[in-house]
Protein backbone atom coordinates (compact mmCIF):
# COMPACT_ATOMS: atom_id res chain seq x y z
CA UNK A 1 0.00 0.00 0.00
CA UNK A 2 1.23 3.63 -0.86
CA UNK A 3 0.38 7.33 0.30
CA UNK A 4 -0.80 5.86 3.85
CA UNK A 5 -4.17 3.82 2.95
CA UNK A 6 -5.62 1.74 5.33
CA UNK A 7 -6.78 -0.75 2.75
CA UNK A 8 -6.43 -1.40 -0.93
CA UNK A 9 -10.26 -1.73 -1.27
CA UNK A 10 -13.08 -1.11 0.65
CA UNK A 11 -16.13 -2.88 0.24
CA UNK A 12 -19.07 -1.49 2.62
CA UNK A 13 -22.34 -3.60 2.93
CA UNK A 14 -21.95 -7.55 3.68
CA UNK A 15 -25.13 -8.94 1.74
CA UNK A 16 -24.66 -11.40 -0.51
CA UNK A 17 -23.22 -8.54 -3.22
CA UNK A 18 -20.75 -7.51 -0.05
CA UNK A 19 -19.44 -10.70 0.59
CA UNK A 20 -19.24 -12.46 -2.97
CA UNK A 21 -17.14 -9.50 -4.11
CA UNK A 22 -15.04 -9.70 -0.71
CA UNK A 23 -13.90 -13.22 -2.16
CA UNK A 24 -13.65 -11.83 -5.72
CA UNK A 25 -11.51 -9.18 -4.63
CA UNK A 26 -9.13 -11.40 -2.69
CA UNK A 27 -9.32 -14.04 -5.50
CA UNK A 28 -8.23 -11.02 -7.74
CA UNK A 29 -5.52 -10.25 -5.67
CA UNK A 30 -6.47 -7.52 -4.55
CA UNK A 31 -4.11 -7.01 -1.50
CA UNK A 32 -5.61 -6.09 2.09
CA UNK A 33 -9.84 -5.78 1.53
CA UNK A 34 -11.96 -4.46 3.97
CA UNK A 35 -15.48 -5.07 4.44
CA UNK A 36 -17.80 -2.88 6.90
CA UNK A 37 -21.51 -3.43 7.86
CA UNK A 38 -23.69 -1.75 10.04
CA UNK A 39 -25.17 -5.07 10.99
CA UNK A 40 -24.11 -8.80 11.02
CA UNK A 41 -23.36 -10.59 7.21
CA UNK A 42 -26.66 -11.68 5.61
CA UNK A 43 -28.55 -10.04 8.22
CA UNK A 44 -30.66 -7.59 6.05
CA UNK A 45 -32.27 -8.07 2.59
CA UNK A 46 -30.03 -11.12 1.45
CA UNK A 47 -31.37 -12.87 4.90
CA UNK A 48 -34.78 -12.31 3.72
CA UNK A 49 -34.38 -13.80 -0.07
CA UNK A 50 -36.56 -16.80 -0.35
CA UNK A 51 -33.05 -18.47 -2.16
CA UNK A 52 -34.24 -19.60 -5.17
CA UNK A 53 -31.38 -19.18 -7.93
CA UNK A 54 -32.44 -20.36 -11.73
CA UNK A 55 -32.15 -19.65 -15.30
CA UNK A 56 -34.89 -16.26 -15.33
CA UNK A 57 -33.48 -15.18 -18.24
CA UNK A 58 -34.83 -18.27 -20.23
CA UNK A 59 -38.51 -16.87 -20.79
CA UNK A 60 -39.48 -15.67 -17.68
CA UNK A 61 -37.39 -12.32 -17.05
CA UNK A 62 -38.80 -9.38 -18.99
CA UNK A 63 -35.64 -8.27 -20.23
CA UNK A 64 -33.75 -11.41 -22.01
CA UNK A 65 -29.75 -11.12 -22.08
CA UNK A 66 -27.30 -13.57 -22.53
CA UNK A 67 -25.11 -11.58 -20.37
CA UNK A 68 -28.10 -11.94 -17.43
CA UNK A 69 -27.72 -15.99 -18.70
CA UNK A 70 -23.86 -16.24 -18.05
CA UNK A 71 -24.26 -14.43 -13.91
CA UNK A 72 -26.89 -17.27 -13.68
CA UNK A 73 -24.92 -19.83 -14.72
CA UNK A 74 -22.22 -18.54 -13.19
CA UNK A 75 -23.93 -18.10 -9.52
CA UNK A 76 -25.50 -21.73 -10.31
CA UNK A 77 -22.13 -23.16 -10.84
CA UNK A 78 -20.59 -21.05 -7.55
CA UNK A 79 -23.51 -22.38 -5.12
CA UNK A 80 -22.85 -26.03 -6.12
CA UNK A 81 -18.81 -25.59 -5.86
CA UNK A 82 -19.72 -24.28 -2.08
CA UNK A 83 -21.70 -27.02 -1.46
CA UNK A 84 -19.23 -29.70 -2.91
CA UNK A 85 -16.99 -27.78 -0.60
CA UNK A 86 -18.62 -28.80 2.37
CA UNK A 87 -20.21 -25.10 3.27
CA UNK A 88 -23.64 -24.85 4.91
CA UNK A 89 -25.64 -23.17 2.35
CA UNK A 90 -28.80 -25.31 2.35
CA UNK A 91 -27.75 -26.44 -1.29
CA UNK A 92 -30.58 -28.81 -2.93
CA UNK A 93 -30.44 -29.07 -7.27
CA UNK A 94 -34.76 -29.48 -7.59
CA UNK A 95 -34.82 -27.44 -10.33
CA UNK A 96 -37.50 -24.27 -11.16
CA UNK A 97 -40.83 -24.96 -12.04
CA UNK A 98 -43.13 -22.76 -13.68
CA UNK A 99 -46.62 -23.78 -13.51
CA UNK A 100 -49.96 -22.48 -15.23
CA UNK A 101 -53.17 -22.77 -13.48
CA UNK A 102 -55.18 -20.98 -16.75
CA UNK A 103 -55.82 -21.44 -20.01
CA UNK A 104 -55.18 -17.98 -20.01
CA UNK A 105 -51.99 -18.51 -18.23
CA UNK A 106 -50.80 -21.61 -20.41
CA UNK A 107 -49.15 -19.78 -23.63
CA UNK A 108 -46.56 -17.89 -21.25
CA UNK A 109 -45.60 -20.89 -19.93
CA UNK A 110 -45.50 -23.07 -22.52
CA UNK A 111 -43.64 -21.08 -24.54
CA UNK A 112 -40.27 -21.25 -21.82
CA UNK A 113 -39.75 -24.93 -22.92
CA UNK A 114 -38.52 -24.19 -27.02
CA UNK A 115 -36.73 -20.88 -25.28
CA UNK A 116 -33.56 -20.37 -26.61
CA UNK A 117 -31.91 -20.17 -23.34
CA UNK A 118 -33.55 -22.81 -21.76
CA UNK A 119 -31.43 -24.90 -19.85
CA UNK A 120 -30.46 -28.51 -20.97
CA UNK A 121 -33.31 -31.07 -20.06
CA UNK A 122 -36.10 -28.30 -19.91
CA UNK A 123 -39.16 -30.00 -20.51
CA UNK A 124 -43.03 -29.60 -20.51
CA UNK A 125 -45.50 -31.51 -17.98
CA UNK A 126 -49.04 -32.58 -18.07
CA UNK A 127 -50.78 -31.92 -14.99
CA UNK A 128 -50.38 -35.49 -13.65
CA UNK A 129 -46.83 -35.28 -13.66
CA UNK A 130 -46.31 -31.82 -12.26
CA UNK A 131 -47.95 -33.01 -8.94
CA UNK A 132 -45.71 -36.23 -9.24
CA UNK A 133 -42.17 -34.17 -9.63
CA UNK A 134 -43.34 -31.61 -6.63
CA UNK A 135 -44.52 -35.03 -4.23
CA UNK A 136 -47.76 -33.76 -4.69
CA UNK A 137 -47.05 -30.68 -3.02
CA UNK A 138 -49.55 -29.22 -5.90
CA UNK A 139 -53.29 -30.59 -6.83
CA UNK A 140 -53.29 -31.77 -10.83
CA UNK A 141 -56.95 -30.50 -10.81
CA UNK A 142 -55.46 -26.59 -10.32
CA UNK A 143 -52.82 -27.47 -12.78
CA UNK A 144 -53.37 -26.40 -16.42
CA UNK A 145 -49.29 -26.73 -18.08
CA UNK A 146 -46.00 -26.66 -16.61
CA UNK A 147 -42.35 -26.40 -17.49
CA UNK A 148 -39.38 -27.98 -15.59
CA UNK A 149 -35.91 -25.83 -15.39
CA UNK A 150 -34.00 -28.99 -14.25
CA UNK A 151 -31.23 -26.70 -13.59
CA UNK A 152 -32.67 -24.25 -11.24
CA UNK A 153 -31.22 -24.75 -7.09
CA UNK A 154 -32.30 -23.82 -4.07
CA UNK A 155 -29.70 -22.70 -1.21
CA UNK A 156 -30.36 -20.46 1.91
CA UNK A 157 -30.06 -17.01 1.39
CA UNK A 158 -29.08 -15.79 4.55
CA UNK A 159 -26.55 -19.15 5.35
CA UNK A 160 -24.89 -18.53 1.73
CA UNK A 161 -24.42 -15.32 2.41
CA UNK A 162 -22.60 -16.05 5.74
CA UNK A 163 -20.92 -18.63 4.71
CA UNK A 164 -19.01 -16.58 1.99
CA UNK A 165 -18.26 -13.70 4.65
CA UNK A 166 -16.28 -16.64 6.71
CA UNK A 167 -14.51 -17.83 3.72
CA UNK A 168 -13.67 -14.07 2.68
CA UNK A 169 -12.44 -14.00 6.78
CA UNK A 170 -10.58 -16.96 6.73
CA UNK A 171 -8.93 -15.89 3.51
CA UNK A 172 -7.41 -12.48 5.25
CA UNK A 173 -10.55 -10.22 4.33
CA UNK A 174 -11.07 -8.18 7.30
CA UNK A 175 -14.88 -8.31 8.52
CA UNK A 176 -16.31 -4.99 10.28
CA UNK A 177 -20.11 -5.56 11.95
CA UNK A 178 -21.63 -2.83 13.77
CA UNK A 179 -19.79 -0.80 11.63
CA UNK A 180 -21.94 1.85 9.76
CA UNK A 181 -20.43 4.54 6.91
CA UNK A 182 -21.41 7.56 7.39
CA UNK A 183 -20.31 9.18 4.33
CA UNK A 184 -17.78 8.99 1.58
CA UNK A 185 -14.43 10.61 1.54
CA UNK A 186 -13.79 12.33 -1.62
CA UNK A 187 -11.81 15.08 -3.61
CA UNK A 188 -11.13 16.20 -6.49
CA UNK A 189 -8.97 13.12 -7.17
CA UNK A 190 -11.30 10.35 -6.42
CA UNK A 191 -12.48 8.58 -3.84
CA UNK A 192 -9.90 8.75 -0.38
CA UNK A 193 -12.15 6.21 1.74
CA UNK A 194 -14.76 6.30 4.04
CA UNK A 195 -16.03 7.69 7.64
CA UNK A 196 -17.13 5.76 10.00
CA UNK A 197 -18.33 6.05 13.69
CA UNK A 198 -14.97 4.67 15.15
CA UNK A 199 -13.21 6.83 12.56
CA UNK A 200 -12.06 7.05 8.65
CA UNK A 201 -10.64 4.73 6.55
CA UNK A 202 -8.69 5.21 3.86
CA UNK A 203 -8.51 3.46 0.49
CA UNK A 204 -8.40 4.99 -3.39
CA UNK A 205 -10.59 2.20 -3.47
CA UNK A 206 -14.16 1.87 -2.63
CA UNK A 207 -17.08 -0.33 -3.77
CA UNK A 208 -21.04 0.20 -2.47
CA UNK A 209 -22.81 -3.38 -1.81
CA UNK A 210 -24.93 -1.67 0.26
CA UNK A 211 -28.44 -1.63 -1.28
CA UNK A 212 -31.17 0.44 -0.83
CA UNK A 213 -28.66 2.80 1.40
CA UNK A 214 -26.79 3.09 -1.82
CA UNK A 215 -27.94 6.51 -2.83
CA UNK A 216 -27.63 7.61 1.09
CA UNK A 217 -23.82 7.50 0.17
CA UNK A 218 -23.70 8.80 -3.39
CA UNK A 219 -26.26 12.00 -3.14
CA UNK A 220 -23.73 14.15 -1.08
CA UNK A 221 -21.25 13.83 -4.24
CA UNK A 222 -23.82 14.52 -6.71
CA UNK A 223 -23.87 10.71 -8.32
CA UNK A 224 -26.99 9.10 -7.45
CA UNK A 225 -28.10 5.84 -8.96
CA UNK A 226 -31.53 5.41 -10.45
CA UNK A 227 -33.04 2.50 -8.29
CA UNK A 228 -36.14 2.19 -6.43
CA UNK A 229 -36.65 0.57 -2.91
CA UNK A 230 -39.53 -1.60 -2.24
CA UNK A 231 -40.10 -3.47 0.79
CA UNK A 232 -40.92 -7.46 -0.30
CA UNK A 233 -42.62 -9.82 2.00
CA UNK A 234 -41.84 -13.47 2.64
CA UNK A 235 -43.91 -15.88 4.75
CA UNK A 236 -43.30 -19.16 6.49
CA UNK A 237 -45.63 -21.90 7.28
CA UNK A 238 -45.43 -24.68 9.28
CA UNK A 239 -44.61 -27.89 8.22
CA UNK A 240 -46.92 -30.02 6.50
CA UNK A 241 -44.81 -33.38 4.83
CA UNK A 242 -43.78 -30.86 1.59
CA UNK A 243 -41.06 -33.18 0.35
CA UNK A 244 -37.31 -31.76 0.25
CA UNK A 245 -36.91 -32.86 -3.67
CA UNK A 246 -39.85 -30.53 -4.51
CA UNK A 247 -38.24 -28.04 -7.17
CA UNK A 248 -39.30 -23.90 -6.45
CA UNK A 249 -42.71 -23.11 -8.16
CA UNK A 250 -43.62 -19.99 -9.77
CA UNK A 251 -47.08 -19.08 -11.21
CA UNK A 252 -46.40 -16.04 -13.48
CA UNK A 253 -50.02 -15.13 -14.08
CA UNK A 254 -50.25 -14.84 -10.21
CA UNK A 255 -48.74 -11.82 -9.71
CA UNK A 256 -45.73 -13.87 -9.68
CA UNK A 257 -46.16 -15.86 -6.93
CA UNK A 258 -43.16 -18.13 -5.91
CA UNK A 259 -43.09 -20.57 -3.23
CA UNK A 260 -40.53 -23.81 -2.30
CA UNK A 261 -39.84 -26.28 0.73
CA UNK A 262 -38.80 -25.31 3.78
CA UNK A 263 -38.10 -27.04 6.60
CA UNK A 264 -41.17 -29.62 5.71
CA UNK A 265 -43.38 -26.28 5.15
CA UNK A 266 -43.55 -23.85 2.49
CA UNK A 267 -42.04 -20.13 1.91
CA UNK A 268 -44.17 -18.32 -0.36
CA UNK A 269 -44.90 -14.78 -1.78
CA UNK A 270 -45.37 -11.97 -4.04
CA UNK A 271 -45.80 -8.51 -4.73
CA UNK A 272 -49.27 -8.18 -2.94
CA UNK A 273 -47.48 -7.73 -0.02
CA UNK A 274 -45.14 -5.23 -1.56
CA UNK A 275 -44.59 -1.61 -1.20
CA UNK A 276 -42.60 1.25 -2.29
CA UNK A 277 -40.31 1.98 0.72
CA UNK A 278 -41.42 5.93 0.62
CA UNK A 279 -44.81 4.88 1.76
CA UNK A 280 -43.38 3.97 5.03
CA UNK A 281 -40.43 6.43 4.88
CA UNK A 282 -41.50 7.83 8.80
CA UNK A 283 -41.18 4.57 9.83
CA UNK A 284 -37.90 2.51 9.23
CA UNK A 285 -34.76 4.73 9.64
CA UNK A 286 -31.55 4.10 7.28
CA UNK A 287 -30.33 0.49 7.44
CA UNK A 288 -33.14 -0.71 9.60
CA UNK A 289 -35.09 -4.26 8.83
CA UNK A 290 -38.40 -3.45 7.82
CA UNK A 291 -41.71 -4.68 9.64
CA UNK A 292 -44.32 -3.73 8.25
CA UNK A 293 -47.15 -6.66 9.09
CA UNK A 294 -49.93 -5.29 6.91
CA UNK A 295 -48.44 -5.91 4.03
CA UNK A 296 -48.55 -9.48 4.91
CA UNK A 297 -51.77 -9.38 5.75
CA UNK A 298 -52.68 -7.73 2.59
CA UNK A 299 -50.35 -10.81 0.66
CA UNK A 300 -52.36 -13.72 2.84
CA UNK A 301 -55.83 -12.10 2.41
CA UNK A 302 -55.26 -11.71 -1.91
CA UNK A 303 -53.19 -14.93 -2.49
CA UNK A 304 -55.03 -17.23 0.63
CA UNK A 305 -58.02 -18.38 -1.43
CA UNK A 306 -56.03 -19.30 -4.86
CA UNK A 307 -53.10 -21.26 -2.50
CA UNK A 308 -56.06 -23.39 -1.38
CA UNK A 309 -56.82 -24.59 -4.29
CA UNK A 310 -53.28 -25.13 -5.70
CA UNK A 311 -51.60 -26.76 -2.67
CA UNK A 312 -52.32 -30.62 -2.11
CA UNK A 313 -54.16 -29.62 1.57
CA UNK A 314 -50.67 -28.26 2.83
CA UNK A 315 -50.76 -25.62 5.10
CA UNK A 316 -50.36 -22.34 4.08
CA UNK A 317 -50.85 -20.41 6.98
CA UNK A 318 -48.23 -18.05 8.18
CA UNK A 319 -46.03 -19.48 11.06
CA UNK A 320 -43.54 -16.71 10.65
CA UNK A 321 -42.86 -13.79 7.74
CA UNK A 322 -39.78 -11.58 7.03
CA UNK A 323 -39.29 -8.35 4.53
CA UNK A 324 -36.45 -7.17 2.87
CA UNK A 325 -35.95 -3.73 0.79
CA UNK A 326 -34.58 -5.11 -2.79
CA UNK A 327 -34.37 -2.23 -5.18
CA UNK A 328 -35.61 -1.94 -9.17
CA UNK A 329 -34.02 -0.15 -12.25
CA UNK A 330 -35.55 1.78 -15.01
CA UNK A 331 -34.80 -0.97 -17.52
CA UNK A 332 -34.52 -4.16 -15.50
CA UNK A 333 -31.15 -4.47 -15.22
CA UNK A 334 -28.49 -4.86 -12.60
CA UNK A 335 -26.01 -1.69 -11.81
CA UNK A 336 -22.36 -2.79 -11.33
CA UNK A 337 -18.89 -0.61 -11.65
CA UNK A 338 -17.19 2.52 -11.54
CA UNK A 339 -18.90 5.97 -10.78
CA UNK A 340 -17.66 8.35 -13.48
CA UNK A 341 -17.79 10.97 -11.31
CA UNK A 342 -15.85 9.77 -8.51
CA UNK A 343 -12.51 8.09 -9.53
CA UNK A 344 -11.75 4.85 -7.41
CA UNK A 345 -15.89 4.56 -6.42
CA UNK A 346 -17.29 1.64 -7.76
CA UNK A 347 -21.49 0.56 -7.04
CA UNK A 348 -22.89 -3.03 -6.84
CA UNK A 349 -26.83 -2.22 -6.91
CA UNK A 350 -30.33 -2.73 -8.18
CA UNK A 351 -30.82 -6.49 -7.49
CA UNK A 352 -34.03 -6.22 -9.19
CA UNK A 353 -35.00 -9.13 -6.77
CA UNK A 354 -32.18 -11.19 -8.26
CA UNK A 355 -29.66 -10.80 -6.60
CA UNK A 356 -28.63 -14.14 -4.93
CA UNK A 357 -28.85 -15.56 -8.25
CA UNK A 358 -26.82 -12.60 -10.08
CA UNK A 359 -24.48 -11.86 -7.17
CA UNK A 360 -21.70 -14.41 -7.31
CA UNK A 361 -21.24 -13.06 -11.36
CA UNK A 362 -21.46 -9.64 -10.86
CA UNK A 363 -18.77 -9.49 -8.08
CA UNK A 364 -16.97 -11.59 -10.01
CA UNK A 365 -17.46 -8.54 -12.65
CA UNK A 366 -16.74 -5.96 -10.45
CA UNK A 367 -13.83 -7.45 -8.82
CA UNK A 368 -12.17 -7.70 -12.19
CA UNK A 369 -12.40 -4.03 -13.40
CA UNK A 370 -11.49 -3.47 -9.64
CA UNK A 371 -8.50 -5.14 -11.04
CA UNK A 372 -7.57 -3.89 -14.09
CA UNK A 373 -8.38 -7.80 -15.42
CA UNK A 374 -10.05 -8.38 -19.17
CA UNK A 375 -13.57 -8.93 -19.17
CA UNK A 376 -14.92 -11.49 -21.62
CA UNK A 377 -17.30 -13.20 -20.20
CA UNK A 378 -20.53 -10.47 -19.69
CA UNK A 379 -20.03 -7.31 -21.69
CA UNK A 380 -19.72 -4.77 -18.53
CA UNK A 381 -21.63 -1.75 -20.78
CA UNK A 382 -24.66 -3.77 -19.93
CA UNK A 383 -24.72 -2.86 -16.43
CA UNK A 384 -22.64 0.45 -16.18
CA UNK A 385 -23.70 3.42 -13.96
CA UNK A 386 -23.51 6.03 -17.03
CA UNK A 387 -25.62 3.83 -18.97
CA UNK A 388 -29.21 6.29 -18.59
CA UNK A 389 -29.71 9.21 -19.58
CA UNK A 390 -31.01 9.95 -16.16
CA UNK A 391 -29.78 9.55 -12.69
CA UNK A 392 -32.02 11.78 -11.03
CA UNK A 393 -35.00 9.91 -11.86
CA UNK A 394 -37.96 9.90 -8.55
CA UNK A 395 -38.29 6.44 -7.30
CA UNK A 396 -41.80 6.73 -8.59
CA UNK A 397 -40.83 7.59 -12.25
CA UNK A 398 -38.37 4.09 -11.95
CA UNK A 399 -40.58 1.99 -10.61
CA UNK A 400 -43.37 3.24 -13.71
CA UNK A 401 -40.57 2.73 -16.38
CA UNK A 402 -39.56 -0.74 -14.85
CA UNK A 403 -40.23 -3.75 -17.68
CA UNK A 404 -43.06 -5.79 -16.64
CA UNK A 405 -43.42 -9.06 -16.70
CA UNK A 406 -45.23 -10.39 -19.93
Amino acid sequence: MTDHQDADAIVVGAGIFGAALANHLQQAGIGRVVMLDAGEPGRGTSGSGAGFVGYWTAGYMPVPSTDDYALEDYGVRFYRSLSERGKPIDYRGNGSLFVATSEAGAPRVAKMADHPLAPAGTRALDPLETAKVTGHLLSADAVTTAVLHPGGIQISAGRATRALAALAGAEGVEIRSGAPVNRLLADDRGVRGVRTPAGDLRSRTVILACGAWTNELLRPLQAAVPIARVIASRVVSPPSGVAESSPTVMVPEWNGLWLREHRGGITWGNPDGYAPLSAYADRIAVGDHPRVEELVDAMSAALGPRLDVLLNGRDRSVAAWTQGVPCYTPDGRFIAGPVPEVPGLHVMAGDNEAGVTHGPGLARMVADLVAGNAVDYVDPSVYAVDRFERRDMTEDEILNAAPEYE
